[in-house]
């Protein structure tokens, strides 16, 4: 019996060998994923000829430029939760802004059980993960350590690749606020600037004021300021980029910056335009892992969703797409093996912000933009507390109560329509609502016809009252929490660890005592498959449902 067990010992520890040599053979990249907050295509590279970026447009020669990419809501959580998930925010629960905001219910959103963070997924199949501070992903709350434990190895302010063992890949995500909304506020605005963080490159009289905004001196000034904040965080990125080179990393990792929807400016972030949903992206890869389509300084003008992006980091690791996932690996990749149409539509959502409802579906093609709208004759504009610490806002509301705006510029504090169609071609900013006009019947028809057909293969669970999901996942406005895995011998004789809730993400760590009678514990790994016994071994294990709180430890000793 001994004999048979130590064979069985000997057999997992050659397994675990070989999966970690064969993940070693495979040379998988590092890959780095560079998110700037609030923030369209105002980089030098896109052809904005206002925007000091030097770094993104250097990085851009030796990349790909995605202008075509496009978020599923113009507002950070739901974004973020479409992200990380692979699958649109309406159907996981996590389309209002924000879940932790709904006044009626305390709840976080509770995906199916089958979904997962893809870094989670990364994690499963032996890369480093880590983050830094900001999480907002609706089961979790922003700030670090809020969310499922099984996502990332770090998660803090000093987000880092050195915390890895030897030779094992990494994927880093690095979230740059300089360009968030808030950074526009008076407070923070001055604080950047004595400290030298920000400085005034762009003058306000350089900038190009689009046409749904009155052109005064504040409004320019605003805009001005976001570009500084922009400059700042190209700076930052190039800050992270020197690091990556001197740690000898840069021919092992690939790049890809983006950000999280579209500009922090009124009329551009939380709304379901081009303005809230259109977001500049490239990517960098170095040339072992370069696919053929990939050409250095080239761009690539698919249309592509946020729920793109996980699948594609899956199998630019070479790891398999699971299949709730609603995206598609349409990125290049070394790794497909099957040709992946592309998009014809981008979809995107807007529910409600803070206190105020709203519902509004938005499908885009190369050439138009519909968007329904389920609460019509509201306006647009509403004085949320936090967006009206804007200066820009602030004299926004202004030129509107005097009377000194245009109808394309009072279009969005006016009460809207219950349908908006626009020529994306020959109307870029949105300004021209075409749902009403004859000559667009056809057109209306048709993409009113792709919406219908979208909604009827995703849920959208905003065809419930709020308050009703909010129940459903945490009744009584209680967190539920997470029961405690099991830990057992399988048939086997390996160590094998069981969720007891439906759903569940487990993980693990092994202890024992060396030599000097003092125990040594691993770090934290994610449970994937049973593993070997070391005689005097003893296991530590928790569990995590997206949205629940964790569940206690169970410990087993061998």
């Amino acid at each position: 019996m001994k004999q048979f067990n130590s064979i069985k010992i000997a057999l997992g520890l050659a397994l675990a060998i070989s999966s970690v040599t064969s993940f070693a053979k495979e040379q998988r990249p590092n890959i780095l994923l560079v998110v700037a907050e609030d923030m369209s295509a105002k980089v030098g590279a896109f052809g904005d000829p206002v925007a000091q970026t030097p770094v993104l447009d250097e990085l851009a020669k030796t990349s790909v430029r995605y202008p075509n990419t496009f978020t599923t809501a113009g507002v950070c959580a739901p974004s973020r939760t479409s992200l990380i998930t692979g699958v649109h925010q309406i159907s996981v629960g996590g389309q209002h802004m924000r879940t932790r905001s709904f006044e009626a219910s305390n709840y976080r959103a509770v995906p199916a059980p089958e979904v997962k963070a893809f870094p989670e997924l990364l994690r499963k199949n032996g890369y480093y993960t880590y983050v830094s501070s900001k999480l907002d992903y609706q089961f979790s709350n922003t700030s670090a350590h809020s969310g499922p434990f099984t996502v990332w190895d770090y998660e803090g302010k000093k987000p880092t690749w050195r915390g890895r063992e030897k030779d094992q890949p990494f994927f880093g995500m690095y979230h740059l606020d300089i360009t968030h909304e808030s950074q526009l506020f008076p407070k923070k605005s001055t604080k950047n600037k004595k400290s030298g963080l920000v400085k005034n490159w762009i003058k306000p009289e350089q900038v190009v004021v689009p046409a749904y905004y009155p052109d005064t001196q504040l409004i320019r000034e605003g805009i001005a300021l976001h570009y500084n904040n922009i400059h700042a965080m190209d700076t930052q990125v190039g800050e992270l980029l020197t690091q990556l080179k001197k740690d000898g990393l840069s021919d092992n990792t690939i790049v890809i910056w983006t950000t999280d929807h579209g500009d922090s400016l009124p009329r551009g972030k939380r709304e379901v335009y081009d303005s809230g949903l259109k977001v500049p992206m490239i990517i960098h890869w170095p040339e072992k892992y370069r696919p053929n389509k990939a050409i250095n300084g080239s761009i690539d003008s698919q249309l592509l969703s946020f729920v793109d992006i996980a699948p594609s980091i899956l199998a630019m690791a070479n790891i398999n797409i699971p299949t709730y996932i609603q995206g598609k690996a349409r990125i290049p990749n070394n790794n497909a093996t099957n040709k992946i149409a592309k998009r014809k539509y981008i979809y995107a959502s807007k529910d409600r912000l803070d206190e105020f409802p709203f519902r509004e579906r938005a499908v885009r093609s190369n050439q138009f933009k519909y968007i329904k709208n389920y609460a019509p004759n509201k306006p647009g504009a509403t004085h949320l507390a936090y967006r009206d610490q804007m200066i820009l806002m602030q004299d926004l509301w202004r030129e509107f109560e005097a009377g000194r705006m245009n109808k394309q510029q009072a279009f969005w504090f006016n009460n809207r329509p219950a349908e908006e169609l626009y020529n994306i071609i020959k109307d870029p900013e949105e300004v021209n609502n075409l749902a009403s006009n004859p000559a667009y019947k056809k057109q209306l028809k048709k993409m009113q016809s792709a919406l219908k057909e979208w909604q009827s293969h995703v849920d959208d669970l905003s065809d419930r009252p709020e308050i009703e999901l909010a129940n459903d996942f945490w009744p009584n406005g209680q967190q539920p929490i997470t029961a405690k895995p099991s830990i057992y011998l399988d048939e086997s004789g390996f160590i094998a660890i069981k969720g007891n809730t439906q759903g569940s993400s487990i993980g693990y760590q092994t202890s024992y005592l060396n030599k000097k009678g003092k125990w040594i514990t691993s770090k934290m790994r994610v449970y994937n498959q049973p593993f070997a016994i070391k005689k005097g071994m003893k296991i530590i294990s928790k569990a995590v449902r997206y949205g629940y709180k964790t569940s206690e430890k169970t410990i087993r000793s061998f």
